[in-house]
Parts: C-alpha cells; sequence; structure tokens
C-alpha cells in the first residue's frame, strides 16, 4: 500500500469536509494521506478499535460481516465517500472491509475527526447530516428485506439504479454478481432466478449489464407503492447501496457504516418467499 499526500483540494471534494473552516483545514491536509490498495485488501476487522477514518477516493470497497458460515455485504462503497462514519463516534468497527478492485483511499485519523466536530459547528452539522442519511438508509433496507420477496427485492433495487443513472432502462452491474446477491440478502442461484423471473416484465440481463423496456411493469414487480423512492434527492440512488454504473462509469454510493441482517448463505430472503 503506496502512500502521497492529500492537497486542500481533494479535501474539499469530498462532502464531508466541503464545510470545514478554513482555520482547521491545514491540520487535517496535513494528517491526512492518499493510499493506492491492491484489491483483495482487507482494510479492517468487525470489532476492531477505529484508528482511522477511509474515504473511497477512486475503486470500491465493500462492508461486510460474517459469522462462521453466515455472511453478508452491508454496502459497497464508491468515490467519494467515507467508509463506516459511525465507527468514528463508536470507537470500533462494527462491520469488516474489504477492497473489491485496485483503490485509492484517504486515511484521515480518527480521534482528529471527532476533535474537529467538536470544535467545528459547520463540520459537526455535516457529519450529523451524513449520520442521519445513513439511519434512513438502513431503514430502507430493513423495509425492503422485511416487506419484500427476493424477485420484488431485485425489481426495486434494478428501479433505484435506473433512478441513479438518468432513468435510461441501461444500466451495468459494477462488481460480481455475488457481491449483489449477498447485499440483497440471497443466494446467487436466487439472484439468477429473480433475473429469469422479471423477463416478463421485460428486463433482459446479458452478463453485467441490464436493460428494461417496460418500466411500469417493473414498477409493479417490485410491489412500487409510489413512496420507496420519496427522500432521494434529485432521483440519487442510496449512498450505501451498490448501485449500476451506466455505461460502464463508477456511480457514487456511500456508507451508513450501520448493519443489516445477516442471511445464512444458501437461504431464501428472510421476507416472503419468492
Amino acid at each position: 500500500m503506496t502512500a502521497n499526500n492529500v492537497d486542500a483540494a481533494l479535501l474539499r471534494s469530498v462532502h464531508l469536509f466541503g464545510k470545514l473552516s478554513e482555520g482547521h483545514l491545514p491540520r487535517l491536509v496535513a494528517a491526512s494521506s492518499l493510499h493506492r490498495v491492491a484489491a483483495r485488501t482487507v482494510l479492517f476487522a468487525e470489532g476492531d478499535r477505529l484508528d482511522a477514518l477511509y474515504v473511497v477516493v477512486h475503486g470500491a470497497v465493500e462492508l461486510y460481516s460474517e459469522r462462521v458460515d453466515r455472511r453478508f455485504t452491508v454496502a459497497v462503497v464508491r468515490a467519494m465517500r467515507p467508509l463506516a462514519l459511525a465507527s468514528v463516534v463508536a470507537g470500533r468497527n462494527p462491520l469488516s472491509a474489504r477492497v473489491l478492485e485496485p483503490s485509492e483511499l484517504m486515511v484521515v485519523p480518527a480521534p482528529l475527526v471527532v476533535e474537529l466536530a467538536g470544535r467545528d459547528p459547520a463540520f459537526a452539522c455535516v457529519v450529523a447530516h451524513e449520520l442521519a442519511v445513513g439511519c434512513h438508509e438502513i431503514i430502507e433496507d430493513f423495509r425492503s428485506h422485511r416487506l419484500r420477496t427476493t424477485t420484488e427485492r431485485v425489481a426495486h433495487w434494478m428501479l433505484r439504479c435506473d433512478e441513479s443513472s438518468g432513468r435510461t432502462g441501461r444500466f451495468v452491474i459494477p462488481y460480481d454478481k455475488r457481491v449483489l446477491a449477498s447485499y440483497l440478502g440471497m443466494a446467487p442461484e436466487h439472484l439468477s432466478r429473480s433475473f429469469s423471473a422479471l423477463a416478463s416484465a421485460g428486463v433482459v440481463v446479458s452478463g453485467r449489464r441490464i436493460m428494461f423496456t417496460d418500466r411500469a411493469a417493473l414498477s409493479a414487480a417490485a410491489g412500487f407503492d409510489g413512496l420507496d423512492l420519496a427522500g432521494r434527492a434529485e432521483g440519487a440512488a442510496p449512498r450505501s447501496v451498490p448501485t449500476a454504473a451506466p455505461n460502464d462509469r463508477r456511480a457514487v454510493a456511500g456508507s451508513s457504516g450501520l448493519v443489516r441482517r445477516s442471511v445464512k448463505r444458501g437461504d431464501a430472503a428472510p421476507s416472503a418467499a419468492s
């Protein structure tokens, strides 16, 4: 893992640090570093004490939890989002983090983040907003897992991805389908069956490319109630959701740092049967 210096412009480009006062910015610049990290690198393990806040500048990082034969993906974080911001407050990591592809990460000492949040009101407001968004996201995910079947969850995810990619009806899954299946709380074979089931709603899946032509039919397949995407700023996908990359471009997603219910490998959804 190679390290480089961080400049003020890069820090300002991260929403979390965008409103930090000019008086505190030099300390953050001096303490932060930029690291190039290889795919499959484990950044931290569940239960570890927290010593740094990671921000994804380029690439993708999976937040996950596992126990014996159980494993689930909580989020896939892409640029320019922080990893598990709530862990900075808690002082420990409730999740593990693994780099999915060659990535560039900004590393900021956690104690400094806590200190600046106590001294800088504008920065504290942004931190509170990020944590509130994370809380909303986890409620959305929990509701989807409890109230939707596996096929409905896949259809709902497709609609959210399409919202984030300009409502074109075409997008690309930006990582392995096993990661997507884990995030949606199902075994890979259930994901494949759901793709097949959604063909009647006009969905075509070719490798990692997805296309659909009938938005109304896909909305019906998702059990869409007209409220599911409410509150998404300008139609953006939720920050902690593994979203699709339109035309192979990276989509922006973030992390709530919160834990969702585990699903045993090979099990169907914890909600109604598909």
